[in-house]
């Protein structure tokens, strides 16, 4: 989704707009912006479980699948607690890879918590107070310059036999598979492992929010030629268009959230789409709701991206793109 995102970046800043399928006229009313929030993401009182031991600990998949980064590569573990109740699994553990002959030297680096990626949606850091039974958690790794120390025999090089991810508190270790080691690029340097703390995982994917088929497309309050713009810090007001290409009526009985996303600076924001105000859409019609975003700080100035999706938690669509003006001052 990352690579994603970029490319369609690329195409916004060239000066080109995008939306969902075909041409979209706005009606008349606009369904009104909600601030109300999506009750998935409500922040509820957790009663904090035991911690988790890495004995009911079970790696979900193949372990860290590392891709390549600027330097090294980063990689997500999935750990599922597989056991009778539930746990707390919280704070950053020691990550390690063990088993290579001979070995480099290896430096831990604490990292801040990785931003959600679009369109996911995670859950409070509460959750990990209480993570229930068969539930799941993520950690993210970056490891960069793998250098093998020149062996004193003849004896070839035995690669790292898996990466120990060892749980703080002494609560043991899990050693989790891994699909390829970084490249050597400063040989008198130590290896380095970037840990991050544990994460709630993105919730999961259900049922669609409806069976129709829904385009959307995103444009300006004033008018469907305007430019959308704002300044750093700003709360910009832009609309999107839902319009109804099935021959079945679309409503709004099962409220979907929506997910938006101003690239590069920005990140992921879930809101819930206002259902109340939306009745239904007959095979054919269109109605367009009021959208908000806010600008980051750190914004630059020019063309960003923004990305919209309705039900993440479903569907997965439809999405629409377009851009967002920024103001140098």
């Amino acid at each position: 989704m990352r690579a994603v995102l970029l490319g369609a970046l690329v195409v916004l800043v060239a000066g080109c707009t995008g939306g969902g399928g075909g041409k979209l006229d706005s009606p008349a009313g606009l369904v009104p912006w909600t601030s109300a929030k999506p009750t998935q993401l409500a922040a509820k009182p957790v009663k904090a479980a035991a911690p988790c031991r890495a004995s009911n600990l079970r790696v979900v998949g193949a372990g860290l699948l590392f891709t390549p980064a600027v330097t090294g590569g980063t990689g997500r573990l999935t750990l599922r607690n597989a056991g009778a109740h539930a746990c707390r699994l919280t704070g950053r553990p020691s990550v390690r890879a063990v088993g290579a002959v001979p070995s480099p030297r290896q430096d831990q680096e604490p990292l801040p918590p990785e931003p959600a990626t679009f369109p996911d949606v995670i859950p409070p850091d509460t959750a990990l107070l209480a993570v229930p039974k068969n539930g799941t958690a993520t950690l993210d790794v970056a490891w960069r310059n793998w250098c093998v120390p020149v062996a004193k025999s003849a004896t070839k090089p035995v690669p790292p036999r898996a990466i120990l991810v060892t749980l703080p508190g002494g609560r043991g270790g899990v050693e989790v598979g891994y699909n390829a080691v970084p490249s050597c690029d400063s040989p008198h340097q130590p290896a380095t492992i970037g840990v991050r703390p544990f994460q709630p995982s993105p919730l999961r994917v259900a049922k669609p929010w409806t069976s129709g088929t829904v385009q959307a497309t995103i444009q300006s309050p004033h008018g469907a030629k305007a430019a959308l713009s704002g300044k750093r810090g700003q709360v910009v007001t832009f609309v999107v268009v839902l319009h109804n290409a099935s021959s079945l009526t679309v409503r709004f009985n099962r409220c979907p959230l929506v997910v938006e996303m101003l690239a590069p600076a920005g990140r992921p924001e879930v809101h819930q789409l206002n259902c109340r105000a939306a009745g239904s859409l007959a095979p054919g019609a269109s109605r367009s709701f009021e959208m908000r975003i806010k600008v980051p700080a750190d914004a630059p100035s020019g063309a960003n991206g923004l990305f919209w999706e309705l039900d993440p938690l479903g569907a997965r669509g439809p999405e629409a793109v377009s851009r967002i003006i920024v103001a140098a001052h």
